[in-house]
């Protein structure tokens, strides 16, 4: 089973494809980081109840990932090259999906937020598909295959 510190590590991965030799942080950044660099961190687990009907089940990941450029004196950035960071690291999962061990999680939505003066965020969503078996006892799995319907038709 995929856990969440393999997607974590395997969006490392492909951000840092992008910025070659820039340190990426996962989950929290020194209090004095370099820069530029990236950071990535989980935030936020969902799932999809209604995807595949009975037979599975989209759980969706929600990242932050978090790029930054030099700054100046004031601690602020040259905003066009946040803006080409941010499309840097969305064009990073332009797939549309990641390789996590034998599995292929899709990205469900990317986009970036490039408000700030000293860093970008892209906002990352990767839908894992599962199989419903695996969370639903097997006793309660089989009385929900068999369907009866019943129709009376006026005439």
């Amino acid at each position: 089973m995929i856990q969440i510190s393999d997607i974590t590590a395997a969006i490392a991965a492909q951000v840092a494809k992008s910025f070659p030799g820039e340190k990426i942080y996962t989950d929290l950044a020194p209090r004095d980081f370099e820069r530029p660099s990236n950071m990535v961190e989980l935030a936020g687990i969902g799932m999809d109840p209604l995807s595949y009907g009975p037979g599975g089940v989209d759980f969706l990941f929600k990242y932050k990932i978090s790029t930054f450029s030099k700054v100046d004196e004031v601690h602020a950035s040259h905003l066009p090259v946040l803006d080409l960071r941010a499309m840097l690291v969305l064009g990073a999962f332009g797939s549309g999906f990641i390789r996590v061990k034998d599995r292929a999680p899709k990205v469900r939505s990317a986009e970036a937020d490039t408000s700030f003066f000293d860093f970008a965020l892209v906002t990352l969503t990767l839908a894992l598909t599962m199989n419903r078996a695996d969370f639903t006892e097997p006793e309660l799995y089989a009385l929900m295959k068999e369907f009866e319907l019943k129709i009376n038709t006026k005439e």
